[in-house]
């Protein structure tokens, strides 16, 4: 009877110990996360006079750059021509972070501004670019906004970064440098450059996308194009869980492409969450 009693233990014990296994391995299974295949949301080519007619524009200098619709080295674009000026395009949307929102883009510099001294980054004298691409984040406090500014450079290394002169909360990075006769195209991971730059996960929505050509600092002239603006997103996280005994994989929903658009008066074209 001790033996049957001893053994029959050591089966409910083996059955507990299985099933405590169990329940360890299925709630703390693998955990995968992987992003859907990118998507565009919204795309420009700048072909037509009508390309630039969801651009807004800000003067920020005394005289505003020219901005116009040109083909150049084969492909449709905006021409920016400044003149000791400085205003800047930008359009309006919300992208959100958990998307892993994207930009890119296409351009080509004609003529950098004329410099007395060294070009920096950190400095405001001679604080002008060819050609910068900017993308503004989310903020409830307007002075809090932080912005990613993608600089093509003169005489800068690629890969150079800074804070702005004017404010801590823009990050500079050298994506170019020096004249180029073809076309270079762009495409930046924002949550990737974010993390480098700031030194912090990005939890906020892009807010706005801009680029500009200035020479007002340095009251001289700049000329570049822009050409093929892209905004899309790479994807969502989601997540697999597995048992230890081959169940099957469950995974969560996740969004792949934007179906549809909407605009909101205050805060312009929003990406549904």
């Amino acid at each position: 009877m001790r033996t049957f009693t001893k053994i029959l233990l050591a089966f409910i014990l083996l059955a507990v110990v299985v099933f405590i296994a169990r329940e360890f391995m299925v709630k703390r299974g693998m955990d995968v996360f992987r992003a859907a295949g990118k998507t565009t949301a919204k795309s420009f080519l700048f072909n037509s006079p009508s390309s630039m007619r969801e651009w807004d524009e800000k003067i920020l200098a005394r005289d505003k750059t020219l901005y116009s619709i040109q083909e150049h080295k084969g492909k449709g674009s905006v021409k920016a021509d400044s003149k000791d000026s400085a205003s800047v395009l930008f359009y309006k949307l919300q992208v959100p972070y958990r998307k892993y929102p994207f930009v890119s883009w296409n351009w080509i510099v004609g003529k950098f501004p004329d410099r007395k001294k060294a070009e920096v980054l950190n400095k405001k004298k001679e604080f002008d670019f060819a050609a910068q691409v900017y993308v503004v984040f989310h903020s409830r406090f307007f002075l809090n906004s932080k912005a990613i500014q993608y600089v093509w450079a003169e005489q800068l290394p690629v890969g150079t970064v800074s804070r702005s002169p004017y404010t801590k909360n823009v990050k500079l990075m050298v994506l170019e440098s020096g004249l180029s006769e073809d076309w270079k195209h762009e495409e930046r991971n924002i949550a990737d450059d974010y993390k480098k730059l700031f030194n912090e996960d990005l939890e906020k929505h892009i807010d706005v996308v801009a680029f500009m050509t200035d020479s007002d600092s340095t009251g001289s002239s700049a000329l570049a194009y822009y050409s093929d603006v892209t905004i899309g997103f790479l994807g969502i996280k989601t997540k697999e869980t597995t048992g230890y005994d081959g169940e099957q994989i469950w995974y969560l929903r996740w969004l792949s492409k934007v179906s549809s658009w909407g605009t909101n008066k205050r805060s312009g074209h929003q990406i549904p969450e």
